[in-house]
C-alpha cells in the first residue's frame, strides 16, 4: 500500500480542522451557557425547546394580561365607590327636601346641588381607564358612552358586551362592565311596579312606593277617590287600563290603610280630595340619570306650603326605592368587579407556577454543565495542540531527505 505526501497533509488536515471544530462548539456553548446552541447539536432537544418556549411567552402574555385587568378593574372599583356614594348623597338630599319645614328657596338650592350630582355621575359614567378607553361602553370602549341629548334625555352609544382578557390557557376575564348593567338596567319604582300621583290631585294623600302581595299581575291601575260632602266620609274604587272594576266604588277609605289587589300592596295617607287618583304601573327598566332629573323637576318650583309638600313628599316616595334599587346594583357590580380580581390573583399564581416550571425543564434541556464542558475545552486543546504537532513532524517526511 503506497501513501502518498498528499494523503498524508490531508489526513492531518481534516484532523486539525475536526480538532478545531469541536473546540469552536465547545466554546460556543461556554460563551452562551447553552447545551444546545444550533438544532444539529440536539434535534430531539431542539424541538422541545422551541415548545417550552413558546409555552413560557404565552404565559408571561397571561401575566401582562392580568397586569392591564387587574389596572382596569380596580379604577372601575374605584369610580363604583364614587358613584355609590353620589347616590348616597343624592338620598341624603332628597330626605331634607321632604322635610316640610323646607320654603321654595330652600328646595331650589338643593335642586341645585342635586342637579351638580348627576353631572358629577354622569361624568363617571364616561370615566376612562389608564389606557383612556371607557369603562361602561361594554366592548366598544372607544366611544363615549353617555351623552345628553337637546330635549334633556339621555344616550347610550355602548353596547351591552363585556370585553375580555385571556388571563390563562382556559380562562377568560371580564375587564370591565357595560353602561346597561350600570346604570341603564335599573327598574324604576320598587323594582316590581310603579306608583304615580294624578298631577291634578288637590287632596293631601301621600302614597307609599307599595309593595308586592303574592304575585303581582302586570297591568295598569288607577286608584280613584270619591268625597260624599253630606256625611263627609272619603271611599275609593280600583279599576283596570280596560275599565274593569277591581275594588269597587264607594268601599270606605282610612288613611293607612292597606289597600290590596292584584299583588299590589300600598296604602295612602291623607285625605284625598274627591277625583284625586293614583296609577300604579308594572316597573320597566329607567336609567339612573332620567330618574334623577325627573326629580329635579319636580322639586323645583315647589313652595312651602300644604300641597307643596304633598307634592314633594309623592315625589320622594318615588325615587327613594329608585336609588335604593340603584345603589344595590352599583354594589352587586362592585361585587363582581372584586370577585375577579380575586380570581386574577389567584390565577397569576397558577400562571407563576407554570413559569416557574416551564423554565426548570427549559434549564434542564438547554443549560450547560460548566463543569463537564470545561473539562471539555481542555481535553479538545490538548488533542488539537498534538494534532498540530504531529503535523509539523509528518509534513516534513519524505523519501528526498534520505538520497
Amino acid at each position: 500500500m503506497r501513501v502518498s505526501t498528499n494523503q498524508i497533509q490531508d489526513v492531518a488536515i481534516n484532523s486539525i480542522l475536526d480538532q478545531q471544530s469541536k473546540l469552536s462548539n465547545t466554546q460556543r456553548q461556554i460563551s452562551t451557557g447553552e447545551r444546545i446552541t444550533r438544532p444539529s447539536d440536539d434535534p430531539v432537544g431542539a424541538a422541545r425547546i422551541i415548545d417550552l418556549r413558546e409555552s413560557l411567552d404565552t404565559t408571561k402574555q397571561y401575566q401582562d394580561n392580568i397586569q392591564e385587568a387587574r389596572a382596569r378593574l380596580t379604577i372601575e372599583e374605584g369610580v363604583l365607590d364614587g358613584i355609590g356614594d353620589t347616590l348616597q348623597r343624592v338620598r341624603e338630599l332628597a330626605i331634607q327636601a321632604n322635610n316640610g319645614s323646607q320654603t321654595a328657596e330652600t328646595r331650589d338650592f338643593i335642586s341645585r346641588e342635586i342637579e351638580q350630582l348627576l353631572e358629577q355621575l354622569l361624568g363617571m359614567a364616561n370615566a376612562r381607564d389608564n389606557n383612556n378607553e371607557f369603562l361602561f361602553a361594554g366592548s366598544i370602549t372607544a366611544i363615549k358612552p353617555f351623552s345628553r341629548r337637546p330635549d334633556g334625555s339621555y344616550a347610550y352609544q355602548g353596547d351591552d358586551g363585556q370585553r375580555m382578557l385571556q388571563v390563562g390557557p382556559e380562562r377568560q376575564i371580564p375587564v370591565g362592565d357595560s353602561g346597561t348593567d350600570v346604570f341603564r338596567a335599573i327598574r324604576n319604582g320598587n323594582g316590581i311596579f310603579t306608583i304615580q300621583d294624578n298631577p291634578g290631585n288637590r287632596g293631601s294623600g301621600i302614597i307609599d312606593p307599595g309593595t308586592e302581595a303574592g304575585t303581582f299581575i302586570p297591568g295598569v291601575y288607577t286608584i280613584t277617590f270619591a268625597h260624599d260632602p253630606l256625611d263627609d266620609s272619603i271611599t275609593y274604587q280600583v279599576t283596570d287600563a280596560t275599565g274593569a272594576v277591581l275594588i269597587p266604588a264607594g268601599t270606605p277609605y282610612a288613611s293607612g290603610d292597606a289597600i290590596i289587589f292584584n299583588g299590589v300592596q300600598t296604602a295612602i295617607e291623607g285625605e284625598p280630595a274627591d277625583g284625586d287618583s293614583f296609577v300604579i304601573a308594572p316597573a320597566v327598566n329607567q336609567d339612573i340619570f332620567t330618574t334623577i332629573q325627573d326629580y329635579i323637576v319636580a322639586l323645583r318650583g315647589l313652595e312651602g306650603d300644604a300641597p307643596g309638600n304633598i307634592k314633594m313628599a309623592n315625589a320622594t316616595n318615588r325615587l327613594l326605592p329608585a336609588l335604593d334599587l340603584a345603589m344595590g346594583r352599583v354594589l352587586e357590580v362592585r361585587a363582581n368587579a372584586g370577585a375577579r380580581l380575586n380570581a386574577l390573583d389567584a390565577q397569576s399564581e397558577i400562571n407563576a407556577s407554570a413559569i416557574l416550571k416551564f423554565e426548570e425543564i427549559l434549564s434542564d434541556i438547554q443549560d450547560l454543565d460548566y463543569a463537564e464542558a470545561v473539562s471539555r475545552l481542555n481535553l479538545e486543546l490538548t488533542g488539537l495542540d498534538a494534532a498540530q504537532k504531529a503535523f509539523v513532524r509528518v509534513q516534513n517526511l519524505s523519501l528526498f531527505n534520505h538520497l
